[in-house]
């Protein structure tokens, strides 16, 4: 295998420089980090026609002929009436906490029923966090979900690994990619800049300051707080809507 990862981490770590200081979330926060108000925010509505927590990226799972391109990664239906924005990284326990503990709770109960999508963004704390995030969205069709599930579910092995590019890559081949894959993908720039500048919007417009931070329509939540924290603002969305 080609020691590429060295230099593709040395690179994306430059490339964080300009995002700022944002770490991962504490799993019990304190009143003071949830924001829970039903204002809207000014600033984001007026740049992204009315979504007020989306910033507006590809989202049509197409790839170019030239290769893979940035896409969302939305779980569940486009036309469910409440949704569900996740800023995250691979590399936070918290957000992992939150994938294996908490949302297949979100999936059974509300994704799979219609009622909310979720639609996750990226937001790598670190070189090891934006390589994964990049591998995920070089998986075809949906299998970037899968990518991320499984790097979440063993996030405590390849995080500490000497040589993190070799679970990395047992993880992309589970997605149908081969090592010229890996490779090509951790060498593309487009991707990378769409994945930083994406996480400059949130930390810009959207107050991202720690992982994972949430957005139920226009409700903030920052951190992991739970099923039950989460259930009760989706049911009060979801009667507003009459849904």
């Amino acid at each position: 295998m080609k020691p590429l990862f060295p230099a593709v981490v040395g690179f994306v770590a430059i490339s964080l420089t300009l995002v700022g200081t944002a770490s991962c979330a504490e799993e019990e926060p304190t009143s003071a980090d949830v924001t829970a108000s039903e204002s809207t925010q000014d600033s984001a509505s007026e740049s992204d026609s009315g979504t007020a927590h989306a910033p507006q990226l590809a989202q049509d799972g197409s790839e170019a002929t030239t290769g893979p391109v940035y896409r969302e990664i939305i779980y569940g239906d486009p036309a469910a009436p409440v949704t569900i924005v996740e800023y995250a990284s691979l590399t936070c326990s918290h957000c992992a906490s939150f994938h294996n503990g908490v949302l297949p709770e979100l999936k059974k109960n509300y994704i799979e029923t219609g009622k909310v999508r979720l639609v996750f963004r990226d937001f790598p704390l670190d070189g090891l966090a934006m390589a994964g995030a990049m591998l995920a969205r070089c998986a075809s069709g949906n299998r970037g979900q899968a990518m991320l599930n499984v790097m979440f579910r063993q996030q405590a092995t390849w995080v500490t690994s000497k040589q993190p590019i070799e679970p990395l890559t047992s993880y992309a081949k589970l997605a149908g990619m081969n090592e010229d894959d890996v490779t090509a993908c951790l060498e593309n720039e487009n991707i990378m800049t769409a994945i930083r500048e994406a996480q400059e919007t949130a930390s810009n417009l959207y107050k991202i300051a720690s992982t994972p931070t949430f957005f139920i329509d226009d409700v903030k939540v920052e951190g992991n707080r739970g099923y039950e924290f989460m259930a009760e603002i989706i049911e009060d969305k979801l009667e507003d809507t009459g849904s």
